[in-house]
């Protein structure tokens, strides 16, 4: 909803904006190469001093305010990950965009292409809960102590609307290739990953019976994204041999944990055990309460909607976008909401 919204706004505001600037040329029956016959105008580092605007590409080094969230759909269920809080000081990173020259096909239209490069952390999921007075959308932002954090680099052909050189606005809107690289931890139970796992736990006879069908929901529920085929066969085989511990030395070793002991977790798996277990088994049971992510790719498709308006030896720029793709039957999209602050570098 809030990304259709956010596209219309640009849409209109851009068709307004367009609309003005076609009246004031005919008004002003200014020619149609009036930016290259113009006095170059922005006090911006160029190397060529071109009011055309870059002569090869621009290096856009800046400060931006970027909220972002993260959803993953699995086959059987969904974690929905929000950032903590959106503070200035929190959310304000340095930004590295790299741009194109301007291929300009029209008056008003033209392409470019874009490169863009942003971080992530997100400590908060998103849950269902009993619609309120208060809160009658009935979802509500809390920490489960899971996280996921990563990067991600798109690289998308933009379709501009705006007249050439660099001191005129630009609505615009991308689509190309994304490179993701994105870890960390979370709930697919829709906050109840803690309590699911002790019914699964529980409802078996034997302690065997026990780890194997906690075993088992976990590989179907809680998240195989990198498709670990070693990480699959000891969740299918739990009980079998010394695979649990394994599992606990697994997780240790290549950090797909949460880095950390969940303690009402780990104490409630201690107590079910009834001392059979040893500190590691506990833990490799304790970890299966929230599903590990550990994705990586090249080829997530990306968008990016924006405006962008020259302010003196500055651009400012509002924008929505982010990548999307599929790995192992598990959907994963990853939206930012950018107001930015850049100093074009033109060579």
């Amino acid at each position: 909803m809030f990304k259709n919204s956010f596209i219309w706004i640009l849409f209109l505001f851009g068709f307004s904006l367009y609309s003005q600037v076609v009246q004031e040329e005919k008004i002003e029956n200014k020619p149609t190469n009036s930016v290259l016959d113009s006095k170059y105008k922005r006090k911006i580092i160029s190397v060529f001093n071109e009011p055309s605007g870059a002569r090869y590409f621009s290096i856009n080094p800046g400060v931006q305010f970027i909220s972002s969230s993260v959803d993953i759909v699995g086959p059987n269920g969904k974690a929905v990950m929000a950032e903590e809080t959106n503070s200035a000081s929190r959310n304000t990173k340095l930004m590295y965009d790299l741009k194109t020259k301007d291929w300009q096909i029209g008056e008003y239209w033209g392409v470019f292409v874009l490169n863009r490069n942003v971080s992530f952390l997100n400590t908060r999921q998103i849950i269902s809960v009993t619609p309120t007075v208060e809160n009658q959308n009935g979802k509500e932002n809390v920490d489960l102590q899971t996280e996921v954090k990563g990067t991600y680099s798109m690289l998308l052909p933009v379709l501009y609307l705006g007249k050439g050189g660099n001191d005129n606005f630009r609505i615009g809107m991308g689509f190309g290739v994304g490179s993701v690289n994105l870890q960390g931890t979370a709930d697919f139970n829709d906050g109840i990953g803690l309590f699911t796992n002790a019914v699964i736990f529980n409802s078996g006879n034997t302690l065997d019976n026990k780890i194997d069908n906690l075993g088992r929901y976990s590989l179907l529920t809680t998240g195989n994204i990198d498709g670990d085929p070693y990480k699959a066969y000891l969740l299918s085989n739990l009980s079998a041999g010394n695979n649990l511990e394994l599992l606990g030395a697994y997780s240790l070793l290549t950090g797909k944990s949460s880095g950390s002991i969940e303690p009402i977790s780990y104490l409630m798996f201690a107590a079910a055990a009834n001392g059979q277990l040893n500190p590691l088994e506990i833990y490799a049971l304790s970890t299966l309460s929230r599903g590990k992510v550990d994705s990586r790719t090249n080829y997530a498709k990306s968008y990016y909607f924006f405006y962008e308006l020259p302010l003196g030896p500055v651009t400012w720029r509002l924008g929505f976008g982010g990548p999307f793709y599929t790995q192992n039957n598990y959907t994963i999209d990853i939206s930012g909401f950018e107001m930015s602050l850049y100093t074009p570098i033109e060579i």
